[in-house]
């Protein structure tokens, strides 16, 4: 498996056709078949089916699209970083995030950076926790932030925090549940109640805060992603029991956070490779990240033995 034929079964995926792709990479027709041919006997799985006049990705090669795109993006990460150091130019900051870190947080970090010193390039990539570990690992990635547990060889955690879930409610729920005053998981048992699909991670903490709350929905919704359990409350008027990120740092409008009464912890981490922490570029961002997160999320807390900094928000 090499780069062309990553190339070549992304193009595929795209347009549906082996000629439209083989058109677009320049190549013949039979090449292109070729190609995805040895993928395939690679990879031990077809990829694609034909139906009808065209071609579409099995299921096999749906769940692999993403990890092609990944694949190929290392390999043209790799030739950048490569070119680079040859010509002794600057090097682009790479950062890969979690879906809810790189959405809720990163962003908010950045802007704060003088533009003036911030690095030509920046990426960033958004992958689950474990492909934030190989990100870091492959070097494709100076920096990672991901959420916990993660627990992978040859990565370190150089900060630790915590932060509680939210509750995310319509607009029009605001009189019933005023701004700064909790809501019990009990109070909003009757509604359409927003939660995460994997049971192995954050919705497994959710599930046994209701179940100690003797709280039984009666209605239900799952997303893979906070962003669109806050689009649910938006426009379903469902409640979203959320990670705080996500939540503090892309709140839609017409929506409502309230902290949970019961108490029920996001935890997550800022990551380098193993022996990657002397870089005083990296505890650099680490900070703006820091002042990032306790100036969004209430009650965010360091508990890597840290002391957690005041927010610029705070009052004595």
């Amino acid at each position: 498996m090499n780069r062309k034929d990553l190339a070549t079964f992304l193009k595929v995926a795209e347009t549906g056709s082996v000629t439209l792709a083989a058109d677009m990479l320049g190549r013949s027709q039979p090449s292109v078949t070729r190609c995805l041919k040895d993928l395939e006997e690679s990879l031990g799985f077809p990829l694609v089916e034909r139906a009808g006049r065209r071609i579409q990705l099995t299921a096999e090669g749906v769940a692999f699209e993403e990890e092609a795109r990944r694949l190929l993006s290392l390999f043209e990460d790799l030739r950048a970083r490569t070119l680079a150091r040859a010509a002794g130019t600057e090097q682009p900051l790479a950062i890969s995030a979690t879906y809810a870190l790189g959405t809720g947080l990163v962003p908010h970090a950045l802007a704060r950076w003088p533009e003036s010193d911030r690095p030509t390039e920046v990426r960033l990539m958004q992958a689950a926790p474990n492909a934030v570990a190989q990100d870091l690992l492959s070097g494709n990635a100076r920096i990672g932030f991901a959420s916990l547990p993660l627990d992978v060889p040859g990565i370190t955690a150089e900060r630790v925090y915590a932060a509680p879930l939210v509750a995310a409610l319509p607009e029009s729920r605001a009189a019933e549940f005023p701004e700064g005053q909790p809501v019990s998981l009990a109070q909003v048992a009757t509604d359409t109640v927003v939660t995460m699909l994997d049971q192995t991670r954050l919705q497994g903490r959710i599930r046994q805060a209701l179940e100690a709350a003797n709280v039984h929905p009666a209605r239900a919704m799952r997303a893979n992603s906070s962003v669109s359990a806050l689009q649910f409350a938006r426009l379903t008027g469902a409640t979203a029991i959320v990670e705080p990120v996500t939540a503090y740092g892309t709140c839609p409008s017409g929506v409502i956070l309230r902290p949970l009464v019961e108490q029920v912890d996001f935890t997550f981490g800022f990551f380098v490779a193993a022996g990657g922490n002397a870089a005083r570029a990296t505890q650099d961002i680490f900070d703006l990240c820091e002042a990032a997160l306790f100036d969004l999320i209430p009650q965010v807390r360091r508990i890597d033995g840290t002391p957690s900094p005041k927010s610029e928000t705070d009052h004595d």
